[in-house]
């Protein structure tokens, strides 16, 4: 039988747990360098800079040939403050329990690798349709996941979270069975909407929630470093009120 890549699309499992919050923090965190190049060049950057060499020159005295000192300083602590807020909101992910759960888990040769786009092309839900001896002939590992739980604030609404796909992966073939897979099953317990939030850099994450018939509901910013540097948040909602779910809220 030929060794081809494909992944299963399945339930969560308890012995996943691991798994998905690596998946999880890395995807988080994937975002934290283009967010601080973004900084670099804003104009809260510069004012930044210029305050903090005004104030070592004029009030405490400080040479200009070492006032030129703190760019440096500021970019770290620019970059300093970027990183650990994106670490701290993928550690706050990672704890939060998954609920309703689906994760993509992709089975490649153990002699050889395989690109992304290779392992794409089979996809099979629940469960492969080869035995077990042959299934363990590959090496397992989680590449996409994502979770549905009670919206906080919305009535009848479900929210996306714990969503993540590895690097290089194709969102729109391996995530939209699984979307298809979660609205169905929210669709079954009577949810009327489905809500998610993205960021400003997630750009084909959100033509790919567009593409399934999203629309945005609200837009906002999300404070990174206080007040001065936010991140734009964007949440869209997806109808998903059926006769279906409409009879059995009734």
């Amino acid at each position: 039988m030929n060794m081809k890549p494909f992944i299963v699309i399945r339930n969560y499992r308890d012995d996943d747990e691991l798994k998905c919050q690596e998946l999880v923090r890395d995807y988080i965190m994937s975002f934290a360098k283009k967010s601080f190049y973004c900084f670099c060049f804003r104009e809260i950057t510069l004012q930044f800079i210029i305050i903090t060499w005004a104030i070592l020159f004029i009030f405490i005295g400080v040479p200009l040939t070492f006032c030129a000192l703190t760019i440096p300083g500021c970019i770290f602590f620019l970059f300093s403050g970027t990183y650990f807020s994106f670490y701290a909101k993928a550690v706050e992910i990672m704890k939060t329990k998954p609920n309703q759960s689906l994760v993509a888990e992709c089975y490649e040769p153990f002699l050889s690798g395989c690109k992304p786009s290779e392992a794409a092309g089979s996809i099979y839900l629940d469960d492969a349709p080869f035995e077990e001896s042959f299934k363990n002939k590959f090496r397992r590992k989680i590449i996409a996941t994502v979770s549905v739980k009670n919206h906080n604030t919305l009535y009848n609404a479900a929210w996306i979270y714990r969503f993540a796909i590895a690097p290089n992966f194709p969102i729109n073939k391996i995530v939209e069975p699984m979307m298809n897979i979660l609205n169905k099953n929210c669709i079954e317990n009577g949810y009327g909407t489905l809500e998610c939030t993205l960021s400003e850099w997630q750009e084909d994450e959100r033509d790919f929630f567009d593409n399934l018939g999203f629309t945005t509901r609200q837009i906002y910013h999300k404070q990174i470093i206080g007040s001065t540097l936010t991140v734009l948040k964007t949440q869209l909602t997806c109808d998903l009120q059926t006769d279906e779910a409409l009879q059995k809220q009734n």
